[in-house]
């Protein structure tokens, strides 16, 4: 019994040790910074480290082993102090070298990714190296994300690893002020921005340098040439989009339209090219190479050969951070079942995210990595479950329901997470997943052969293959209720909603059924706080204040029913980046846009002289008139 139990403990060891160590990280995003000190935690690292080494030399004579209980606990505790620190290395802006803790003049900057193009504005993320104070130079760290300013026919060309000097006019990221809106500032964080500057051309000057690596300048470089040979050979706008995002990750040139039909339809990990993608790759590799499944030396071989591959198509994408996520993962799976075939998959996706992790802890953040990791732990987990539910003779049948298992075992595990980030859910997942399934599997595979043959005369083919699904999912999306939109869940309700879908597959998979039990209470309890949030909704009396630039926007709610001082209108592009979200998020279905409130007519909303009284709280409309300067927040009152 007791082998069995050490068998299955090292089987996951790397399962079990990235919760800490991961909880360590996470610990990191709710430090009050301004008070962190790192000291304190590499010192109880260091003495954390010291004694379980201690520990271990002197296990037999002070027999140590009585105590696995408190060495296991000292070893999760390292684990999760070790997390913590390397949040804090990896953290520029809490370095003492951070470019914004001097008063520089002008920064030494390095473009440390591709620049893109959106309308007249050109973005890019750079690395700050250096800070001059007068004549002196000074060596700094920290990012920047620089948006320049460009005419339609500017000739300006700014390669990356270009070196740039400009000046120090940085300013602190800014999340939008309106409430329920897209965090921008904390996503910038997670890719360790936290400051910005707007130029114009003339600001900057450009030197001969080039600081880049040479393998990503490579990558680009390549990746470049195929995006423009698609663009030379594919006539359609929207089939160039999709063919340079779903093979080579380009995704500058996106049609918004386009891109809908594939989030309405639960598609758009299709466009993201990651662990999918790279999967296909896989699968026809290890299809073309099973010759080589004779003997150990073969098979090593092949592990050799397909992995040179994937890692030739990761360079072709331009090394982007969602196909090496993908790249890392599976070349760890593909080594470590090629080491031992009945290695746990759970233990080998943790030791992938592991090796990220060190590299990058903050990207545990990231939402791609995010969902990424979960579809594939549920593919591991559940997946061969529900293949199990039926058995077809049939052999397209078989392969039909084994497509369906993997759409439902990804879904079921990134459902929570995909509501709380994105306030939709598919209905029609199933359907548009099983859809798609072969034509992204035609496209990639004839878009590559394209690319590496040069074969023009094949273009027509791929343009009919991607206008056909790009129809498709169209038709899809434009069904009724193809969508469930403005589904807004709190952190809560997501944490009950994710132990809620846990327990009820630890029940299905146990054969226990209190463990069903639990997760039916779970799903009253969530059911009791949706009502209770529904009946707010229903009742609620809010005066909201936007910040809209230099527009005013005054919402007067009730109910499911909103009065809107502004000149905005529902169509305007600023009204549904900056209320639209906040609307939906309280239910809100009628809204009526004046400029003249004294031509409303509501038993709640009334004008009294100088004041206006909306239910029971009172406004002057000389206040009302200087929310139209602008504000520095926005404001929510709730109203008894």
């Amino acid at each position: 019994m007791s082998r069995s139990s050490s068998v299955t403990s090292s089987e996951i060891f790397y399962a079990r040790a990235f919760v800490p160590f991961a909880a360590g990280i996470a610990l990191l995003r709710w430090s009050p910074w301004e008070e962190l000190s790192g000291s304190p935690v590499y010192i109880l690292g260091a003495l954390l480290l010291a004694s379980l080494l201690l520990l271990n030399i002197f296990y037999a004579q002070i027999k140590v082993y009585r105590y696995k209980s408190f060495l296991s606990v000292a070893f999760h505790l390292l684990l999760f102090v070790t997390g913590y620190a390397l949040a804090i290395v990896k953290t520029e802006v809490l370095n003492a070298n951070y470019f914004d803790e001097q008063t520089y003049s002008h920064l030494r900057i390095v473009v440390n990714e591709e620049p893109q193009l959106k309308g007249k504005v050109l973005m890019f993320k750079s690395k700050v190296v250096m800070g001059y104070d007068s004549l002196t130079l000074h060596k700094t760290t920290g990012n920047l994300l620089i948006s320049i300013m460009v005419d339609s026919g500017s000739t300006l060309k700014i390669p990356y690893g270009a070196v740039m000097i400009i000046p120090n006019a940085v300013k602190a990221t800014r999340a939008n002020p309106n409430p329920a809106t897209f965090d921008y500032k904390r996503w910038l964080a997670t890719q360790h921005i936290h400051h910005q500057i707007f130029l114009n051309p003339k600001d900057i000057i450009l030197t001969k340098e080039n600081e880049g690596l040479p393998l990503i300048k490579y990558a680009l470089t390549l990746r470049e040439r195929q995006v423009q040979y698609f663009r030379k050979i594919l006539k359609n706008d929207d089939v160039y989009s999709v063919a340079s995002t779903l093979i080579l990750g380009y995704r500058a040139d996106l049609d918004e339209e386009v891109l809908s039909y594939y989030a309405k339809t639960g598609t758009i990990h299709a466009l993201s090219v990651s662990g999918m993608h790279v999967g296909l790759i896989y699968v026809v590799l290890a299809w073309m190479f099973s010759f080589l499944n004779r003997n150990k030396v073969a098979k090593a071989c092949k592990l050799i050969i397909i992995l040179l591959l994937i890692w030739c198509y990761t360079i072709l994408t331009g090394l982007s951070p969602s196909v090496l996520r993908a790249a890392i993962m599976i070349s760890v799976f593909m080594i470590g079942k090629g080491i031992n075939r009945s290695a746990n998959g759970v233990n080998i996706l943790a030791f992938s995210g592991f090796l990220i992790l060190v590299y990058d802890p903050l990207i545990l953040w990231d939402v791609g990595f995010q969902l990424s990791y979960l579809a594939v732990l549920g593919l591991i987990l559940v997946q061969p479950s529900i293949e199990n539910w039926f058995y077809f003779k049939n052999t397209l049948y078989r392969k039909m329901w084994s497509a369906v298992s993997i759409s439902l075992a990804a879904q079921l595990f990134t459902f929570p997470l995909s509501i709380y980030y994105f306030h939709q859910f598919p209905m029609y997942f199933l359907f548009s997943n099983l859809f798609i399934l072969l034509p992204v599997t035609g496209i990639m595979y004839l878009g590559i052969f394209i690319l590496l043959f040069r074969l023009t005369f094949l273009a027509e083919g791929l343009e009919w293959l991607i206008n056909m699904t790009n129809l498709g999912l169209k038709y899809i999306a434009e069904l009724p209720y193809s969508s469930l939109s403005s589904i807004w869940i709190s952190t809560l309700e997501f944490l009950l909603l994710s132990v809620t879908i846990t327990v009820f597959l630890v029940g299905l998979k146990s054969f226990k059924k209190y463990y069903i039990m639990y997760a039916l209470i779970l799903c009253f309890v969530l059911q009791l706080r949706s009502a209770m949030e529904k009946y707010d909704k229903a009742t609620q009396r809010k005066f909201v204040i936007f910040n809209v630039r230099s527009y005013y926007a005054v919402a007067f709610i009730t109910g499911k029913e909103v009065i809107l001082y502004s000149t905005l209108k529902a169509q305007d592009k600023l009204f549904k980046k900056n209320l639209q979200p906040f609307f939906d998020k309280q239910d809100i279905k009628i809204i009526t846009c004046t400029e003249d409130l004294s031509t409303i007519d509501r038993t709640y909303f009334n004008n009294i002289g100088d004041e206006i009284q909306f239910h029971d709280y009172s406004l002057s409309k000389n206040e009302l008139q200087q929310f139209k300067i602008g504000l520095n927040d926005a404001i929510v009152k709730d109203i008894d």
